[in-house]
């Protein structure tokens, strides 16, 4: 379940003036939210119920009844959590943060992660004969995981960061793309969608923004969580990294199980090869 003071942390600048002050409000006295009518908190935070109950219910799908007891269970918390990094942090303090940050991560992944979605691109990933997956910067890495993990199972998968190379190959083969872009805005994720497109090649794109350009011409979206680095100070694609994984792992147990049998096999083919050739 994902945290309401850790959403609203990160949220704070996209809010509106007015819900602004309803978010700092909540922030700085969540044990007397608690205790509060939409009224009540419109008054102290000096804006309109309506103001209230609308920046409720965009937090929570419950409105402020389902708000005010998810804060109930958090009003323990260490509000330090919700900061990505401080000169002040010991490694304890920086394993409690990542462990919170990550969780937050996962569950609001699972929140706005649509099934049908992943579903409908394991179903392209099935019927294709080649693959190819990019990722700029640390989406990269998740291109690559990409590619380890199908390539286990007998999907082809090509993973390079040359884009030429990659419009070549989609032309005349039964081909998908996979892009892994943050912000959904990359001008080579974004150039290389459009070739797909010219092509008639299936584009799937995990990315924390579904109305970002590259999102706009793709055939599936999987979307991710990114609030934990929405703050001034990014160190590093961090719980984004994780989500993007997630999501990655998601896809590919889903293509597992829709040949559960044939995939198993191919699996247990793979270990042995690495294992009688390399494990030694």
């Amino acid at each position: 379940m994902k945290s309401i003071l850790f959403t609203l942390n990160n949220k704070l600048e996209s809010f509106s003036k007015s819900e602004r002050k309803v978010a700092q409000f909540i922030i700085d006295h969540p044990q007397d939210t608690i205790q509060m009518s939409a009224d009540e908190i419109s008054h102290r935070a000096q804006v309109s119920a309506a103001t209230v109950v609308r920046l409720a219910k965009e937090v929570c799908e419950d409105g402020l009844p389902g708000l005010k007891i998810r804060l109930s269970a958090e009003v323990k918390l260490d509000d330090t959590l919700f900061t990505e990094v401080d000169p002040s942090d010991d490694l304890e303090t920086m394993k409690h943060k990542m462990e919170f940050r990550i969780s937050h991560a996962i569950g609001q992944t699972n929140q706005v992660l649509s099934t049908d979605a992943v579903q409908n691109a394991a179903e392209i990933i099935d019927k294709a004969d080649n693959i190819y997956a990019y990722g700029l910067g640390a989406s990269n890495l998740v291109a690559s995981d990409f590619q380890q993990k199908f390539i286990r199972v007998g999907k082809p998968v090509a993973q390079t960061l040359d884009t030429h190379l990659i419009a070549v190959g989609m032309i005349d083969t039964n081909s998908a793309l996979l892009i892994i872009s943050n912000s959904g805005e990359t001008s080579e994720g974004l150039r290389l969608a459009n070739a797909a497109k010219s092509l008639g090649v299936p584009v799937i794109t995990i990315t924390h923004a579904p109305d970002s350009a590259i999102a706009k011409k793709s055939t599936i979206i999987l979307t991710h969580d990114d609030s934990g680095e929405s703050g001034t100070l990014r160190t590093a694609a961090t719980t984004s990294l994780m989500a993007q994984l997630y999501v990655v792992d998601l896809l590919y147990y889903t293509y597992i199980t829709k040949n559960f049998d044939s995939n198993a096999t191919r699996l247990a083919e793979s270990k042995k090869i690495i294992s009688e050739n390399f494990d030694q």
